[in-house]
């Protein structure tokens, strides 16, 4: 680099002496274990005529230099896509690939305009954003935040501080164990408060302790985001997500902004992929669906798979074989319940409209407006909070994400139920989805939870996707998908606002005879950390306090549901 530390990579080529383009996957996982193998696998991309490039990053492995997430990567991306365009064999110019942090990886070197650098692959790909308010769905605490840095990156970062030094080490891991297993467990998510995590023996998440502790308005990274950040982008961009992922509305609001680049410009047209798939899981099922063989990554629709994807966008975009996208629609959405691929020219996609369904009173949900009629109340208490079952989510493996029955959650007291009658047709939501909440607390501040729920003719009840807003942060999120950060506003007691709860998106078919539910909580834990009911940030807070929450649904206050229908 350009400051004199080494980085490693593992780099795989065709066994003879042509000359290839490069693509390159920059991660903090270890460059020797390959976590991508249905995704896109280095030996075969290397069969088929690239020379490819995993690479540890900074300070991970058996790289040098100290990690410091996300913000090394602009300057370390730059230095690294140019060192592998002088690669020996190189010709043509240098792809990046890769998942999650992988995207990251991949933004930060884009913006920063390395000459050799013509195509990226981009998959379940995060916000690029510069505030806090910009990575808090709604304002709330993401779990998978803590669980990252002390499951994932943990281990690696107590190997490079205690070298030399094994019974250091030895003890060092033994406390880390345990407090992985806490967390893993859900046992840490309970601490009081919160900030007390960044001093458990075995604790790798100060650091991110200490983030959820910023106001929304605060800098998210060191380094801000360009204004003009997609504009910066000269490589051509493929985007890959799913459907139950958390990082879903940052690989379309990329698509999207890199479609209007292209529109501006005359450039490529960038593609979207988004199937039934979760954060690190590209199988045909997922939670307690089984959404087919064509679902799955390692087949999609007979076109090889996702491996194959790569390959296809690779061989056009670096090799000049446009003919390897010929049959290959822009956008192909994995709709479920019908259980097949659709494709499309664009996202949003032509001949959508939005519908509203109202919150009736007795749980009706119907796309007549409520009559006059009484609110509907629940008791939240923190101590007791409903519980994450499946979900767009990233957490321990014993919390898995997807879609799972919810009818022991709709069970519960502190749990409001919203219902269609059976649908006699089908009915296909493809895009956004949002909640429009009049609501009431008797707290100073709260959460507010919105799921969307596919009722099937036998009464299980699958969760499609869900969105939460804390109270307090109400004018930070005015609407769906906009993000104006402002200083927390408290509730007035018993006084009704009006929330805008963001679902982000799905693409579902709901099938004759099933229905369509909404189900209106204060909690999802520890997917999003617990609200205490106090004033204060739950980081901070070291009081439980019982709330009772009213939600209205009449003429002047119509709480409802936004559904994007095809």
């Amino acid at each position: 680099m350009r400051d004199g530390v080494v980085l490693r990579a593992n780099v795989y080529r065709p066994a003879d002496d042509g000359r290839y383009p490069v693509l390159l996957s920059r991660q903090p996982y270890n460059k020797d274990v390959n976590i991508n193998l249905m995704y896109a696998d280095p030996v075969g991309l290397a069969a088929r005529g690239y020379i490819v490039v995993m690479q540890d990053v900074r300070g991970r492995y058996a790289s040098g230099g100290k990690f410091t997430p996300s913000d090394q990567e602009f300057e370390d991306g730059y230095d690294s896509v140019q060192w592998a365009a002088g690669l020996p064999g190189f010709d043509g110019g240098v792809g990046m690939f890769g998942r999650s942090y992988h995207s990251e990886t991949q933004w930060r070197a884009a913006v920063t305009g390395p000459p050799a650098l013509r195509s990226i692959v981009t998959g379940v790909s995060r916000f690029h954003y510069s505030t806090e308010a910009q990575e808090r769905p709604g304002g709330a605490h993401e779990g998978a935040r803590l669980g990252w840095m002390q499951l994932l990156i943990g281990g690696d970062l107590l190997q490079r501080r205690h070298r030399g030094d094994p019974e250091a080490l030895a003890r060092a891991l033994a406390e880390w164990g345990a407090a992985s297993g806490r967390l893993a467990s859900g046992e840490l998510f309970d601490v009081l408060p919160l900030r007390r995590l960044a001093d458990l023996p075995g604790s790798m998440m100060g650091s991110v302790v200490a983030a959820m502790g910023h106001p929304l308005d605060a800098p998210l990274y060191r380094r801000p985001w360009p204004e003009d950040t997609y504009e910066r982008v000269r490589a051509d961009t493929f985007h890959i997500g799913g459907w139950y992922d958390i990082f879903t509305p940052g690989t379309l609001n990329q698509y999207e902004a890199m479609r209007g680049v292209a529109e501006r410009t005359g450039r490529r047209e960038p593609h979207l992929l988004v199937g039934p798939w979760t954060h690190s899981s590209y199988l045909g099922n997922a939670g307690q669906l089984d959404f087919g063989p064509a679902a799955s990554g390692a087949v999609l629709d007979g076109r090889g798979g996702l491996n194959g994807e790569h390959l296809r966008w690779f061989d056009a975009t670096l090799k000049g074989h446009e003919d390897a996208l010929a049959d290959t629609s822009p956008v192909r959405l994995f709709v479920m319940g019908e259980n097949r691929w659709r494709a499309f020219d664009r996202y949003p996609v032509p001949g959508i409209r939005g519908e509203d369904w109202h919150l009736h009173p007795g749980g009706d949900l119907d796309r007549r407006p409520a009559p006059d009629s009484a609110p509907d109340s629940y008791v939240y208490d923190p101590r007791d909070p409903v519980p994450t079952l499946g979900g767009s989510t990233m957490l321990s493996p014993t919390l898995p994400p997807g879609p799972f029955d919810q009818r022991d959650i709709e069970a519960r007291p502190d749990v409001l139920s919203y219902t269609s009658a059976p649908l006699q047709q089908p009915y296909t939501v493809l895009g956004a989805v949002s909640v429009t909440l009049f609501a009431a607390s008797s707290a100073a501040d709260t959460d507010f939870v919105a799921r969307l729920v596919d009722v099937h003719p036998d009464g299980r009840a699958f969760n499609v996707v869900d969105g939460i807003i804390r109270a307090s942060a109400r004018e930070t999120y005015p609407e769906p998908g906009v993000v104006r950060p402002q200083a927390p506003s408290p509730l007035e007691p018993n006084r009704p606002y009006e929330f805008c709860v963001d679902l982000w998106a799905t693409a579902i078919t709901f099938l004759p005879g099933h229905r369509i539910r909404l189900d209106v909580t204060s909690s999802s834990h520890p997917r999003w950390i617990r609200h205490t009911n106090t004033a204060v940030d739950p980081v901070d807070a070291t009081e439980l306090v019982v709330a009772r929450q009213h939600v209205f649904h009449d003429p002047l206050r119509p709480s409802r549901i936004h559904l994007t229908v095809l």
